[in-house]
């Protein structure tokens, strides 16, 4: 779903659908649902966002490119849509704050599946591992930064 602008929203539709799923559950089935719970997939994918670019600034700022490359720029980055880096990234953000709700719930918890817990060494783990990844984000953008040199 790319448009003229090449910004792609289907994370945002994606999110969105989900998040409208568990709001027709809180409010028909599952009552017990904090409305943390039902806002935590918009929730993650705008803070996924939101770090993902302070983090391309933060590397763009400092990169040094000398000029905007020739040619469609979509074509020359297109072999860096997804990439190791990037996934990981998202996963631990995506545990990291579902181990936050069920902290702020405090009533929920999982005793069968410990990376879902909750529990405050959950959260120091995944807390730590989405600092890491800040740095995966950077290795991503230095990839990226890295390709735009080479052709400039």
């Amino acid at each position: 779903m790319r448009g003229e602008s090449g910004i792609s929203l289907t994370g945002l539709y994606i999110c969105g659908a989900i998040s409208f799923v568990m709001l027709v559950l809180k409010l028909s089935v599952i009552d017990t649902w904090s409305w943390w719970r039902v806002l935590l997939p918009l929730g993650l994918f705008v803070g996924f966002n939101v770090t993902n670019i302070v983090v391309a600034f933060i590397y763009l700022t400092f990169a040094h490119i000398p000029e905007r490359p020739d040619g469609d720029e979509a074509d020359i980055l297109e072999p860096h849509t997804i990439n190791v880096h990037y996934v990981a990234a998202m996963l631990f953000f995506v545990v990291f704050g579902d181990n936050m709700v069920r902290w702020i719930e405090s009533g929920e918890t999982s005793y069968w599946f410990w990376l879902l817990s909750g529990k405050a060494e959950a959260l120091a783990v995944f807390g730590a591992l989405s600092v890491l990844a800040l740095f995966a984000l950077f290795a991503y953008w230095s990839r990226l930064g890295r390709a735009l040199k080479a052709l400039g």
